[in-house]
C-alpha cells in the first residue's frame, strides 16, 4: 500500500486510515468484553489491503488472523505476520495440508478427508498438526454435520499426530434480529462443543460470532470472536445503529466540467435530462473501478464539503454528478464517493443500498486500478 497523498494524477484512490481501524478493533474486543480477536482479511482484507491491515491491528495486539485460502495466509507470512493464520475455507489438496503445516498455518477442518490430509503430513514432517474444527449449525455450506461428530473424533483419537486447537462455528442470519436462527445455532454449537469436552478435547479456542453476532451480544461459552466488515466501520446489522469508524473512504477527480442547458441528456442512454442551466462534473472512476453501475442517479457524492447528486449512467471508465451554480471548476477537483472527508460523511451503506447488495460487496469490488493510500 503507497504512503503518499493522492496525487493530481490519480484519477481514483481509496485512502485506508489505519488509525480508525486499530480504534475500530479496540472498540469491538470491548464490546466482546474482552474476547481474544481473530480479525478476518480474507478478500485483501475486503479490498483495504490485508499486509497493511494485518501489520496495523498485529502491532495493536491482535490475537490472531483469518483469510479463506492458503495463498492469503501465505501473503500473510511471507509479510512477517507471526500470529496464528486460520484458513477459513477448506483445504483443497493434500500439498496444501503439508504447506500449511511446514508453514504453521491453523487448517479450519470440517471434513474427515482433509484430517487424513493432515495426518499425513504431520507424519512426512515429524510434528503434529494443529487445526479447528468446523461445525455445521446451521449454515449449511462448510463444516462437520453434528451427527458426524462421533466418528470425527474417532479418527481423532486414533492420531497422535493430530492437535485440536479450536473449534468454530459460523451464524447464518446473525444480521437479522428477528430471525430465530442465531439463538438455535448458539444453542447447538454450545452442546456440541460440551460433546466435545465430555469426550475428553480442550480447545484452546471457541469462537462463533462474526460481526453481526458480536454486535448483538457474544454467545456465552465462547473465547475468542471474528469480527470482518465492523473493523471497516460498516454496520453490521440489518437495522442497527452500530456504524464504528469508516476506514476506506473513496475518491475520484473532475477530469471535466461543463455547463449545459435545460434539456440536455446526459451519458448513455440519456437517462439524466438537465431541468435548468447545470454545471456537469464528469468524474474519473466508474464501475471497472468498483462503482457499482446500478448506483447511477440514486446516489449523492460529497463536492466541497455538501453533497450532490450522481446522475446519468455510470459508464467502465466515468461518471457524472450535478452542481447547482456557477462556481469555478477546475479539473483535478476532488469528489468523495463514500467515507468521509472533514466533516462530510457518505457512509458507504447508502452505495450499497443503491445498488441492491451489501457493504462487504461494495468495499471487496474496489478495483486494483484504484490505489489504496494509508493514511
Amino acid at each position: 500500500m503507497k504512503r503518499v497523498s493522492g496525487g493530481a494524477k490519480t484519477r481514483a484512490w481509496a485512502e485506508i486510515d489505519l488509525g480508525a481501524l486499530v480504534r475500530n478493533s479496540r472498540a469491538i474486543r470491548a464490546r466482546a468484553g474482552g474476547r481474544r480477536l481473530i480479525a478476518v482479511v480474507k478478500a485483501d482484507a475486503y479490498g483495504h489491503g490485508a499486509v497493511p491491515v494485518a501489520r496495523a491491528l498485529s502491532a495493536d495486539g491482535c490475537d490472531a488472523f483469518a483469510v479463506i485460502s492458503l495463498d492469503e495466509a501465505l501473503e500473510l507470512r511471507d509479510a512477517g505476520i507471526r500470529e496464528p493464520i486460520l484458513i477459513l475455507g477448506e483445504l483443497l489438496a493434500p500439498d496444501e495440508a503439508h504447506e500449511a503445516l511446514v508453514r504453521e498455518l491453523s487448517p479450519v477442518v470440517g471434513r474427515l478427508e482433509t484430517l487424513d490430509w493432515l495426518d499425513r503430513a504431520a507424519a512426512r514432517v515429524g510434528r503434529a498438526a494443529g487445526f479447528h474444527l468446523k461445525l455445521d449449525t446451521g449454515m449449511g455450506r462448510l463444516g462437520l454435520a453434528p451427527e458426524d461428530l462421533p466418528a470425527f473424533l474417532e479418527r481423532l483419537r486414533a492420531s497422535r499426530a493430530l492437535r485440536l486447537d479450536g473449534v468454530m462455528s459460523h451464524l447464518a442470519e446473525a444480521d437479522d434480529l428477528d430471525a430465530p436462527t442465531t439463538e438455535r445455532q448458539r444453542a447447538l454449537f454450545s452442546q456440541l462443543v460440551r460433546r466435545l469436552r465430555e469426550a475428553g478435547f480442550a480447545p484452546d479456542w471457541v469462537h462463533l460470532d462474526n460481526s453481526a453476532g458480536i454486535a448483538r451480544g457474544s454467545a456465552p461459552g465462547t473465547d475468542a470472536v471474528r469480527p470482518g466488515i465492523w473493523l471497516w466501520g460498516a454496520e453490521p446489522l440489518l437495522a442497527g445503529e452500530h456504524r464504528l469508524e469508516p476506514v476506506m473512504s473513496l475518491f475520484a477527480r473532475v477530469c471535466h466540467a461543463k455547463t449545459v442547458r435545460a434539456g440536455t441528456r446526459i451519458g448513455y442512454g440519456g437517462d439524466f435530462v438537465a431541468r435548468e442551466t447545470t454545471r456537469i462534473l464528469t468524474l474519473a472512476i466508474g464501475y471497472a473501478d468498483g462503482l457499482p453501475r446500478a448506483v447511477g442517479g440514486k446516489i449523492d457524492v460529497g463536492f466541497r464539503g455538501r453533497r450532490v447528486p450522481l446522475v446519468g449512467r455510470v459508464s467502465c471508465d466515468l461518471a457524472a454528478a450535478a452542481v447547482p451554480g456557477s462556481e469555478p471548476i477546475d479539473p483535478g477537483d476532488e469528489v468523495l464517493i463514500f467515507g468521509r472527508r472533514g466533516e462530510l460523511a457518505i457512509p458507504v451503506e447508502e452505495v450499497a443500498t443503491a445498488a441492491g447488495t451489501i457493504s462487504y460487496e461494495i468495499l471487496a469490488r474496489i478495483g486494483k486500478r484504484v490505489p489504496r493510500i494509508a493514511t
